[in-house]
């Protein structure tokens, strides 16, 4: 089915900080939500923004003095990546994946039973601290179930990596799969070379070098005994990784001549290079090979759903939010709980995010943060029904995640 033209339309007012839930002044009451973004009908709320501006906030690991300084440069990104999950979630209209309607409520039971929440109110509590409703909640599962069913389907044939493939990866970096030789050390630097003898003698006489390092010794090593720890011989400079190759373990050095003194080396205890077994590495090699595969068909795929409505797309962006709220690290864990209400979890774009170009005809050095005195102010829509061919509802509230998910 060919895709649906695109309009994605930025109120020029609904990005600004601030609450985003409001009562109309009508006898009836009704919440309405300032509309960041339209996608052929479906939206993205200010607080759907707001909050993957806090999730993108905390992965950064950003200080407080340095969010309004991140957000400036990433709003941007945030607000396309927002825009990019809801074309995902549409094509999965499109391919007729649809999930039963009871799939939502047993993940949420599993949630529950997961976090040992007793009940719905517990749960409702928990999220309200967390910057999360329950309807938030049950967005970000069905979006994320939806958007890895897409990304499964499309693109896990492209991300499969043989075993072939595996093995010819750990032939290439095979020394990186294991551990180099090592020695370990210790040292004593004396100025004079008649003292560098006598300790010679000392300690191959079977006194205590650690102690010889700590009476005698220049070098900084002193306190530590002369200990400095495991060295790779090619660390080492030539000569002393030529003395060092000569000697035992337990061996003593004769006098090492240096710019301004004399060194002894004690070799501790010698350590060959090892290589780690490929079926050992296997799974590590595969998983990481998806993943950098991934990033990039993952990209690919996405640019494409936006060139397929390049035509039709309409952006106008003027004020954004660069704070965000004082909202405490999830502590729950399970499906819809990741970053932020409507942003999936588990999601590959990651890798590939620095690459995510700007909105269609913004540049992010336009955005400005003037506030308004009257800000426009829009009530959701409902989604509208999407045509598309009819399929069996997800069976199972585990689906399959994508590759490197």
């Amino acid at each position: 089915m060919k895709p649906s033209p695109v309009l994605v339309r930025l109120s020029a007012a609904a990005l600004l900080g601030g609450g985003a839930l409001v009562l109309s002044a009508s006898s009836r009451a009704e919440i309405i939500e300032r509309v960041v973004a339209k996608v052929n009908g479906d939206i993205v709320t200010q607080s759907e923004f707001e909050a993957r501006q806090l999730a993108a906030v905390q992965a950064a690991h950003i200080a407080p003095d340095q969010v309004e300084s991140y957000l400036r440069q990433n709003n941007a990104r945030i607000l396309q990546e927002a825009v990019d999950d809801l074309l995902i979630t549409q094509r999965a209209a499109d391919l007729g994946i649809r999930l039963r309607p009871e799939y939502v409520q047993d993940v949420i039971e599993g949630i529950k039973k997961e976090n040992n929440i007793p009940d719905d109110a517990e749960l409702k509590r928990q999220l309200r601290r967390e910057g999360m409703s329950l309807d938030d909640l049950k967005r970000n599962i069905e979006r994320s179930v939806l958007r890895r069913q897409v990304l499964s389907r499309e693109l896990e044939q492209k991300t499969t990596v043989t075993d072939a493939e595996a093995r010819a990866e750990y032939e290439k970096h095979k020394a990186e799969y294991g551990k180099s030789a090592s020695v370990h050390l210790q040292e004593i630097v004396v100025p004079d070379s008649a003292q560098a003898q006598d300790i010679v003698r000392r300690a191959r006489g079977g006194e205590d070098f650690a102690g010889l390092a700590r009476a005698l010794s220049t070098a900084g090593s002193r306190a530590a005994g002369g200990d400095l720890g495991q060295v790779a011989p090619g660390d080492m400079n030539p000569e002393l990784a030529k003395v060092v190759a000569a000697l035992p373990a337990g061996g003593v050095s004769d006098p090492i001549s240096l710019a301004s003194g004399y060194r002894i080396v004690r070799v501790v205890a010698k350590a060959d290079a090892t290589v780690t077994p490929y079926d050992d590495v296997r799974d590590e090699i595969t998983k990481r090979l998806s993943q950098q595969r991934m990033a990039s068909v993952y990209e690919e795929y996405v640019e494409g759903l936006r060139k397929a409505s390049e035509k039709t797309t309409q952006t106008t962006v003027s004020e954004v939010s660069l704070t965000v709220p004082n909202v405490p690290t999830s502590t729950l864990s399970g499906p819809g709980l990741g970053p932020a209400p409507g942003a999936p979890d588990a999601t590959p774009a990651p890798a590939a995010a620095p690459n995510v170009p700007a909105l269609p005809g913004v540049d992010p050095s336009e955005i400005s943060t003037t506030p308004q005195a009257r800000p426009e102010r829009v009530a959701p829509p409902p989604a509208p029904e999407r045509d598309a061919p009819a399929a069996t509802p997800s069976p199972s509230p585990s689906p399959s995640p994508s590759p490197g998910a």
